[in-house]
């Protein structure tokens, strides 16, 4: 059973990539999530977790933050840097390759949400348990 809330700071670094997909996916087996729905879970969460590396700033320690916990039937996955986000433009070029990240995270999750404030940028994840 997936513990309250779990964290974990990770270097800012693209080589932590397979760190934090192995993080969220532990985390989502144990929440009970089933193959595809993990699979879209650690997706989504790589995404999040590329962008913070690429776009965002870490801590002065050169960190980012991750946070999983299970809240009211959802999993809930967090990524924190010291960024400020700014939204990129809304027309998708559908030849380019890059910049399709938030929307496949919207895409695959049942909530995604974007906070920003004054000490940075939190990428908020969650996916819902299928109904039994």
């Amino acid at each position: 059973m997936l513990a309250c809330r779990e964290q974990l700071e990770l270097k800012a670094e693209p080589r932590q990539l397979a760190t934090a997909r192995r993080f969220v996916d532990g985390a989502a087996a144990r929440f009970g999530l089933e193959d595809q729905d993990r699979h879209d879970f650690t997706f989504a969460v790589n995404e999040a977790v590329s962008n913070a590396i690429e776009h965002g700033d870490p801590s002065p320690d050169g960190t980012i933050r991750l946070h999983v916990a299970a809240e009211d039937g959802a999993l809930v996955f967090e990524v924190e840097d010291h960024g400020t986000f700014a939204p990129g433009p809304a027309v998708i070029d559908p030849l380019n390759e890059r910049g399709r990240g938030l929307a496949l995270m919207a895409a695959t999750m049942d909530e995604m949400d974007v906070r920003r404030s004054a000490t940075g940028t939190v990428v908020r994840l969650c996916k819902r348990r299928p109904a039994a």
